[in-house]
């Protein structure tokens, strides 16, 4: 019978001197390197929307069991005002590693990302950055040319199509500052031709009646060639409602796309790996309601239809609700005690699985080691 194994936990960073200075771990994103180490990228802040948020690096020589902190990825002083960026890293083909995200401009320092008065979301940019040594140095973030007046929320890492090697990412527009969505409720396909250089944001991977649901925290993989399935936080923003994690799959490269169909997991954040064959491994923020934790899933995906045949909660189980109904963005912010899981698979034949939590009232970086049993 199909079972998914809990092996160890490890901290990828946590505060040294909490006592000294405020220093929170967010929103991490892991890529397996050449060489084999791993390497970490997150947001190191002093609060979880403090204007001096920047993305860090860390790497692992032991397949995840420790790790040391290498640095800012870059330095924001060459912005020229105060930002707060996140950017999550991708492997190439050709050893190289892209880093995809974006940042919020941040030119009044009391204010925060999600405005209260309008339910909007401070402007910014989307933004790549490049490296050729397995991360230990990195261009300074380029920024991405979008048709959208919103700024996007490309909030996971890219991936490089095997079948016309095009790098494809997920997003969805955040709502102005003003609190007005032009571009309406809708999931952005960005895709690049060159490697990141230039890309293009008019494609769409997830509409619905009305453009009502938002597709946050969108995360996409791919199956076989040319299969491509998005698993996203499905937020109906007129409602103030959580929705299911909702899934849209595409059987040529990303250019058409079935219509958004609900999981049976009412999750948030939530990411997806390939196993091979139609399974996936999937995992998911529960949140709000009485299934908290992050939750680990077997999932068969024949004929595209949601089958789970497994699952783990591996954090967090039992913790009171962070989320709820008709709550705005500015209140769900300041709530939240976990969130931005993945799965990564190790050269060794495991899985990792990474978070982000606040424990003991510190932001830490959280792996958690898997094994799953077919």
């Amino acid at each position: 019978m199909p079972a998914i194994e809990y092996l160890e936990s490890h901290v990828v960073y946590e505060n040294p001197r909490p006592h000294v200075h405020s220093r929170h771990g967010y929103f991490p994103g892991l890529a397996l390197l050449p060489s084999g180490e791993l390497i970490a990228l997150f947001v190191i802040a002093e609060a979880f929307e403090a204007p001096n948020g920047t993305t860090w690096v860390a790497r692992s020589r032991d397949d995840g069991r420790t790790w040391t902190l290498q640095g800012p990825l870059y330095h924001k002083a060459v912005v020229g005002f105060e930002t707060t960026d996140s950017l999550k890293p991708t492997l190439l083909r050709d050893g190289s590693l892209i880093a995809t995200g974006y940042r919020f401009h941040r030119h009044d320092p009391e204010m925060p990302i999600a405005i209260p008065e309008t339910g909007g979301i401070l402007p910014g940019d989307d933004i790549v950055s490049f490296s050729s040594d397995e991360g230990r140095t990195w261009t300074v973030p380029a920024i991405i040319a979008r048709s959208h007046p919103e700024l996007l929320e490309i909030s996971g890492p890219c991936i490089e199509s095997r079948r016309s090697g095009d790098l494809l990412a997920v997003a969805a527009p955040y709502r102005m500052p003003d609190g007005s969505n032009p571009s309406g409720q809708i999931g952005v396909l960005v895709r690049s031709r060159d490697k990141g250089r230039t890309w293009d944001d008019t494609a769409r991977y997830f509409t619905t009646p009305g453009n009502r649901i938002t597709p946050f925290e969108g995360r996409i993989c791919e199956m076989q060639e040319g299969r491509l399935v998005a698993l996203v936080w499905a937020y109906d923003a007129a409602a103030d409602a959580h929705l299911a994690n909702h899934v849209a799959v595409s059987h040529d490269d990303g250019r058409t796309w079935s219509s958004p169909a609900p999981t049976p997991h009412h999750g948030q954040a939530s990411n997806l790996l390939w196993l091979g064959e139609d399974l996936l491994l999937t995992i998911h923020a529960h949140r709000g309601g009485r299934d908290t934790g992050v939750y680990v899933r077997l999932v068969d995906f024949r004929g595209d239809a949601w089958k789970p045949l497994a699952e783990t909660v591996i954090f967090g189980a039992g913790a009171p609700g962070q989320t709820r109904e008709g709550q705005q963005m500015a209140e769900m912010f300041r709530s939240l005690r976990f969130g931005q899981p993945s799965l990564l698979k190790l050269a060794s034949g495991g899985i990792l699985a990474s978070h982000w939590a606040v424990e003991d009232g510190q932001g830490r970086i959280r792996t958690h080691r898997l094994r799953v049993r077919l």
